[in-house]
């Protein structure tokens, strides 16, 4: 075969593989989290205790946890249940990853944050804490001793648009994917509309 044909087969096959690996990282870009982001949002009471409460809500998201401490923490609550992993968090509490502030309040520090892609090139955020509230009077609502996390969801769209949900007083699990969800609530969540990327 003609030297200059062979050349020009290892050049295609060079121009082919280069092309995979641009277009691999390009579907890795867009399923990137986007960290550091600020998001703002209003919350809505849906329970009778807080209907009609409206807030503005700034949710910041710094740093994600990772799959290590995530894998941890499930692990924890698997062996040990809601106490270990109350005692698990309470270790990283200071160890902030976001933050949750109602405006013009300092707001929560929250040691984890998870950031998941979603099929429509959106993400699912989920930031959580050790419960900052006293259950006993949280809107005058009793609660058990075992509700004792408070936390945060946004679904948001490939523009940083969306909802959520904020769940002051709860239980929380982890799924198969290790993916962190609310098991049981106190109140009834309440509910973040107009979710937008600020930066």
């Amino acid at each position: 075969m003609p030297k200059l044909r062979l050349l020009a087969i290892a050049l295609l096959a060079c121009s082919a593989l280069s092309n995979g690996a641009a277009q691999m990282a390009d579907e890795r870009a867009k399923t990137r989290p986007d960290v550091p982001a600020q998001y703002a949002a209003t919350a809505f009471g849906e329970s009778p205790s807080v209907a009609g409460t409206k807030f503005d809500l700034k949710v910041y998201v710094q740093k994600l946890t990772s799959d290590g401490d995530i894998e941890e923490l499930a692990s924890t609550l698997n062996h040990k249940g809601e106490d270990g992993l109350v005692s698990a968090l309470d270790k990283i509490k200071y160890k902030y990853k976001g933050r949750v502030a109602p405006n013009g309040s300092v707001g929560t520090g929250m040691p984890v944050v998870r950031i998941r892609p979603t099929n429509d090139g959106g993400q699912h955020i989920v930031l959580a804490t050790l419960n900052p509230f006293s259950p006993s009077t949280l809107f005058n609502q009793q609660c058990s001793p075992k509700d004792n996390i408070s936390i945060v969801e946004l679904d948001v769209d490939k523009d940083g648009k969306g909802t959520g949900s904020f769940a002051p007083i709860c239980q929380v699990r982890f799924n198969e994917k290790n993916e962190l969800e609310i098991d049981h609530y106190c109140l009834k969540l309440f509910r973040l509309a107009n979710v937008y990327r600020q930066k």
